[in-house]
């Protein structure tokens, strides 16, 4: 039996396997034994480095006793030490810490050379030549991944210096490499925008640690620019003072004064810029430089292109109508009066913006305007700010569509091809999905837009904003100075589904009718219950609806949920649907989180891979011992993920409703429950509704539901730009006046 002893000092054990760690690699559980004969195991848990198999640990701490989990080792203070024994050594070296060394080489290495491998490696490294299957390729891949990991602990040492956590000083490591410290010691602040998870709180502890004083100015200044990076992340362009002082001063824990004269030399230096009082605007706004010039340069040129008038072509009324009228014959469209105008709009204006939810033929009027435009003999681009967007774009018509970030040709970290020097050449753009399209994204296509062309901007309006800075569709349509058309009338499927039809009534404020019919399309089950609730949608994605609709519970069924945390939350969904809908796969040998057979979603874009954020595809293959796996993607094929790669990749059995936006399921299931009250929210549920085709299915109450139906309180953005394109716009008239 363990010692009851309060406190046990000098635990030394061998790790078997790392059973659980959170997203920030800080607290885990792992299986460990004893480096005694009795070689007892036991698991540990709390605050532990990054740790592999096969790792020697020194542990302090205490036995407690979980209710569920039974008898554990809370960790109070952990050291590794390199392995010692033979077995140690292969499962250290098996990890996958090492490139080049899996586990067959890991066993062929300490079979030649036993308890002495670690230090052939460090000093005899030529000697692993000696090893059948070692040559002189997979030689410098391992001793180049040795010398990695002693630099990394070097850094690691000198952070730790710093009261900076393993988890944090591995990733910093990977950001600065070996001046690391360096940076750390000049400029903590600089974290908290380089490194992921890193806030102000965490960088100002360290800030502290390396001798930053509370009331230094240089603090404060960090601080207000924290403040505004976190608004912009938010989808804020700007801050008012008022707001920008008051929630600096909350995170700072500082003097007012010291707040207000910090940002005004932040001012006077240009380092921040105070914009303007604009009608409309709460009080003075102050800006990051980026943002204030992106939003007063995407006002001036929608101005300029807008201001250039009519077609070069001379296109008058009747002969746009003409043409309209010639494409109905041939296409067997019927366009309504709203559609007409929309075509004729885009025919005879310079910029113009197209909205309306679903069915209201957004697609049918693209198509129309797309060959209409060919027939005169213009050059037309189709442009969409995701990949799966972008696809949609071109099935749904036929022609060839990017992402915005691929017709700019842009290249890693910020650089594009097409920019206001080097125009696109091109007689119209037709850009669809406008409400993900932020503040910054909108700038670089604008300046690479020649003049003389037609830019088309088509979108949902009432869909969920950007995730990044700005409103842009909602600010160019409140202007009333760019030309708008709004289609309300539905015209797809407008008698037999009742997905557009509720879409319709929840954006109107109006409780979407379930009738559960046999030939329905959407329905809704009472679970007032979390937990009930989350097994009724396991049940209903693993089970009862392939078997009913014939839809494959991972190509074509999409859990869409509000929130990442809860019972029914994101993450506990994914391990659930995991467990049920790939069991096979669960029970091999898998990375982190990742089997074989696992649905995953790409996470950021990866322009070196040409995969991106939001794209879905399917593990197929895995090499624990290399840490590679290999993702199938619909659109890509096979795309290889190496070790440090993988950090990309999420479980995609359920994903957020704004990792959903430009995307279409063939059948979506969503759990609307009151502990999801924060965000029950009218676009939120509007958004999850219309992403489907065919099957809507909601699990929750009726209270939930209702609460996010009559919510339509949206978190106001700050952002000016429908002011300074009413400005940009009465400027160019009084100038030509």
């Amino acid at each position: 039996m363990f010692s009851d002893e309060k406190e046990i000092k000098n635990l030394e054990v061998t790790v078997d396997s790392v059973v659980y760690q959170t997203d920030s690699n800080e607290f885990k559980v792992v299986r460990v034994t004893t480096s005694d004969k009795a070689e007892r195991k036991f698991t540990a848990v709390g605050e532990m480095p990054e740790l592999y198999e096969g790792q020697d640990l020194v542990l302090e701490g205490k036995w407690v006793s979980h209710e569920k989990y039974g008898r554990q080792f809370r960790v109070t203070k952990c050291v590794v030490n390199q392995p010692t024994t033979e077995k140690g050594v292969k499962k250290y070296l098996a990890s996958g810490l090492i490139d080049g060394v899996g586990e067959k080489y890991a066993n062929r290495i300490v079979e030649k050379f036993g308890e002495e491998t670690l230090d052939v490696i460090e000093n005899q490294p030529d000697a692993l030549l000696e090893v059948s299957g070692i040559g002189e390729k997979r030689l410098e891949k391992i001793t180049e991944s040795w010398e990695d990991q002693k630099k990394i602990r070097e850094v690691m040492i000198a952070l730790k210096g710093y009261d900076i956590s393993t988890a944090y000083s591995l990733r910093i490591y990977r950001e600065y490499g070996a001046q690391a410290p360096t940076i750390v010691k000049s400029d903590p602040y600089r974290l908290t925008h380089e490194i992921d998870g890193i806030g102000f709180k965490i960088a100002d502890r360290i800030a502290a640690k390396v001798g930053v004083d509370h009331d230094d100015p240089e603090r404060a200044k960090a601080g207000l620019r924290y403040t505004l990076r976190e608004s912009s992340a938010n989808g804020h362009v700007y801050l008012p003072r008022r707001v920008l002082v008051d929630r600096a001063q909350e995170i700072l824990g500082t003097d007012k004064g010291l707040v207000d004269g910090a940002l005004d030399e932040m001012i006077a230096d240009g380092y921040l810029i105070s914009g303007d009082e604009l009608e409309g605007t709460p009080q003075i706004p102050v800006y990051l430089p980026s943002l204030y010039f992106a939003e007063v340069e995407v006002a001036d040129s929608l101005c300029s292109l807008d201001s250039h008038g009519r077609a070069k072509t001379g296109l008058d009324e009747g002969r746009v109508d003409n043409l309209i009228d010639s494409y109905q014959i041939s296409s067997g469209f019927d366009y309504n009066g709203e559609q007409r105008d929309a075509l004729r709009a885009a025919l005879t204006n310079k910029v113009t913006v197209i909205t309306g939810g679903p069915g209201t033929g957004k697609t049918t009027i693209i198509r129309g305007i797309i060959s209409i435009m060919k027939q005169l003999g213009w050059k037309v681009t189709l442009a969409a700010p995701t990949g799966r967007a972008a696809k949609r774009l071109s099935e749904t018509t036929g022609e060839e569509a990017k992402t915005i970030h691929r017709t700019l040709g842009y290249t890693p970290p910020g650089t594009y091809e097409h920019d206001e020097e080097n125009k696109l050449e091109t007689d119209a753009i037709v850009v669809d999905e406008l409400s993900m399209v932020d503040l910054r994204l909108l700038n670089h296509l604008l300046r690479a837009v020649p003049e003389g062309s037609h830019l088309v901007l088509v979108g949902d309006a009432d869909q969920l904003p950007s995730v990044g800075p700005g409103d842009v569709i909602n600010d160019i349509i409140k202007s009333r100075r760019v030309k708008t058309v709004k289609l309300t009338k539905i015209y797809r499927q407008s008698e037999t589904s009742d997905i557009v039809e509720n879409a319709h009534r929840i954006n109107s404020g109006e409780y979407p009718v379930a009738r559960n019919r046999d030939e329905g399309d959407f329905f809704f089950f009472e679970e007032k219950d979390p937990d009930a609730a989350r097994r009724k949608i396991i049940e209903l994605v693993s089970r009862e609806i392939p078997k009913r609709w014939d839809l494959d519970p991972l190509s074509d069924l999409q859990v869409l949920s509000p929130m990442y945390k809860g019972v029914c939350g994101v993450d506990r969904l994914n391990e659930d649907l995991q467990k049920r809908l790939n069991d096979e796969g669960h029970g091999g040998e898998g990375i982190g989180d990742f089997y074989v057979g696992d649905k995953v979603m790409q996470t950021k874009n990866d322009y070196e891979k040409l995969v991106f954020n939001g794209d879905i595809g399917r593990i197929v293959s895995l090499d624990k011992s290399e840490k590679e796996l290999e993702v199938q993607f619909p659109d890509y094929g096979v795309i290889n993920y190496k070790k440090g790669d993988i950090t990309s990749l999420d479980l995609a059995y359920a994903v957020t409703i704004h990792k959903s936006q430009g995307s279409e399921y063939e059948g979506v299931i969503l759990p609307v429950l009151n502990q999801h009250f924060v965000m029950l929210k009218r676009n939120l549920l509007y958004t999850a509704v219309t992403r489907s085709k065919k099957l809507v299915v909601l699990v929750g109450s009726q209270r939930a539901l209702g609460i996010a139906v009559n919510n339509d309180k949206e978190n106001r953005r700050f952002t000016a730009l429908t002011e300074r394109l009413r400005r940009s716009f009465k400027e160019n008239e009084q100038r030509f006046s």
